[in-house]
């Protein structure tokens, strides 16, 4: 018997089962099936068995998230990296270009190659690479520095005449055709993007060698300044100057149907490039006009993808079931005999809302065809009729309440009373974006709910450890852990974070920013009415009447004000 040989054995099935529990649990992806996964963790039973003198330490089955979270810092961008709007039709690339072309002198427009692969932006400092973030949430990014180092084509250091002191260059990592599909032999990815996704968080360097990553630079930024090259096509060619590699395909064009024709021509040749590409980028060439345009809290308006078309596939509805988000909007959820579309697998598409249905005249049996827009979300496209009945609902599915019909989205009303709502608007309200207590996740909090421990938001710092050690599958750790988060909060709260965990109807988090800005304290947001709510004039006149009515609601202000005794004031 070879001890060494037993240990090495034992320490390879526990770092496979790590791998795969990180892409499982972290990344929602399934890289091995489940009968593999099932024989090496009987494998790992068998040699602990077998030979008692190997010790878990870190089981691979426990604490997955936590520790693979924290090897990566989250850091803010300097300047957001903001998402495109995408489409998929000529006629909205005319309107869009048509649009921009009647408001601005525009001579020409860029037009590149949309790689399929993941957004970073690398940092320079006096020509070193100091920082690389991925895009994440636009506004702040995993700092994955460590792992970009072992990626060829991003030079370390740039050669140059002067120092250039603070340089970004933005674009994307991605894998050559030919690398994937000897990787994808033994391994199971959907598609490229999602290896490329893993690969840059993983924490073994080993991987990040052996699949011999590439980076493609599209955007230049020097101290914060965009505007250093006029045009677009220059500050490509600077980027190439710079050592970086750029797009070889990357044409102007005045006419648009010249973009038409290089629409189809890269729609032609797309199979023989030796990259994933799912469409075209076409951008505004003067870097002036880019800031005059500008963006939105989401999207970068002087840019615009037009993407390949997706596969589709026809299924047949099994049955339709419903859920209902935080502010009374019954949303059907269609389900469907499972099918595949590039690997992924379908068994449920959400639709907007209760008029959708209607609409569409979507019924049990009917056969539906389905595409995966943008390559991930499902969505009908075509309905093959079966079933003439209208699939048709009256009440609230979970409070039994008339739905108001007579608004432009179909809702339950009854707030309050309606249970799944209450459960909904108590998630949000702990979600991370809004109080950020950790441990409370929606089971538990039906559970709680179920137990009486809470019926409002109000209740959730009324929570005790001896309620919580009473729910089924809740311990002592665990149990800390929710009270610890609790108790932090209410010290770490700000104010543009409690607005947005109010659930104000069309308030988001970028408008929660907005609205705390230049409100500054809680005292003005309570006291907001018809004449001082001018004063917030970077938002719509639609979120303003939001704002109103839930501030009109006698019981909602009887909450905020009980909030901010409970808060002691140190809401900022």
């Amino acid at each position: 018997m070879n001890i060494n040989k037993i240990k090495k054995k034992f320490l390879k099935i526990k770092k496979k089962i790590k791998i795969f529990n990180y892409y499982y649990f972290f990344k929602k992806k399934n890289i091995i099936s489940n009968k593999k996964y099932k024989i090496l963790n009987k494998k790992l039973k068998k040699l602990k068995k077998k030979y008692p003198f190997l010790k878990y330490k870190n089981n691979p089955n426990r604490n997955i998230h936590y520790k693979y979270i924290k090897n990566f810092k989250i850091l803010k961008h300097n300047i957001p990296m903001l998402s495109i709007k995408k489409c998929y039709y000529f006629k909205d690339v005319y309107k869009y270009i048509n649009n921009i072309k009647k408001k601005y002198k525009i001579k020409d427009l860029c037009c590149e190659l949309k790689i399929d692969g993941v957004a970073i932006t690398l940092i320079y400092k006096n020509n070193y690479l100091y920082k690389a973030l991925t895009r994440g949430d636009s506004l702040y990014g995993e700092d994955i520095t460590k792992n970009i180092k072992y990626i060829n084509s991003i030079p370390k250091y740039i050669k140059h005449k002067d120092k250039i002191n603070f340089l970004e260059i933005r674009g994307e990592i991605y894998i050559s055709k030919k690398n994937f599909l000897k990787i994808n032999k033994n391994k199971n990815f959907s598609n490229s993007r999602n290896l490329v996704s893993g690969t840059i968080r993983t924490l073994n360097y080993k991987i990040i060698k052996k699949r011999k990553l590439s980076f493609i630079a599209y955007d230049i930024i020097i101290n914060n300044n965009r505007k250093n090259f006029l045009t677009q096509y220059k500050s490509l060619k600077k980027i190439k100057k710079l050592g970086f590699k750029i797009e070889k395909k990357t044409k102007l064009y005045k006419n648009i149907n010249n973009i038409k024709k290089y629409y189809k021509k890269i729609k032609k040749i797309k199979k023989k490039i030796n990259f994933e590409i799912d469409g075209i980028m076409i951008k505004v060439n003067n870097k002036y006009i880019q800031e005059k345009i500008g963006k939105n809290n989401k999207y970068i308006k002087w840019c615009i993808a037009w993407k390949f078309p997706s596969k589709k596939k026809i299924t047949k509805v099994k049955k339709i079931n419903f859920k209902i988000n935080r502010n009374g909007v019954i949303i059907p959820i269609i389900h469907v005999k499972k099918i595949k579309i590039n690997k992924v697998k379908i068994k449920k598409i959400n639709l907007y809302n209760l008029n959708y249905l209607k609409k569409k005249n979507i019924n049990i049996n009917d056969y539906v065809v389905i595409e995966r827009k943008g390559n991930v979300i499902p969505k009908i496209v075509k309905i093959i009729k079966k079933n003439n009945n209208k699939y048709l609902i009256k009440k609230c599915p979970f409070c039994k309440k008339k739905i108001n019909t007579n608004k432009k989205i179909p809702k339950c009303y009854s707030n309050t009373k309606c249970p799944e709502q209450i459960i909904n608007n108590i998630t949000h309200f702990v979600s991370k974006k809004s109080f950020n207590i950790i441990g409370l996740g929606k089971n538990i909090i039906k559970k709680l709910i179920k137990y009486k421990y809470i019926k409002s938001i109000l209740d959730i710092f009324k929570i005790t450890k001896k309620k919580l050690i009473k729910i089924p599958k809740i311990k002592n750790k665990l149990a800390n852990k929710i009270i610890i988060s609790i108790k932090l909060s209410k010290n770490k709260i700000k104010l543009n974070n409690l607005i947005y965990s109010l659930c104000i109807p069309n308030i988001g988090e970028y408008t929660s920013i907005k609205i705390s800005k230049i409100i500054c304290n809680f005292k003005n947001f309570i006291k907001l009415n018809k004449k001082n709510i001018k004063i917030i004039n970077n938002i719509s006149n639609k979120k303003k009447k939001s704002i109103l009515n839930y501030l009109n609601n006698k019981n909602n202000i009887n909450i905020l004000k009980k909030l901010k005794k409970i808060l002691f004031n140190k809401i900022k």
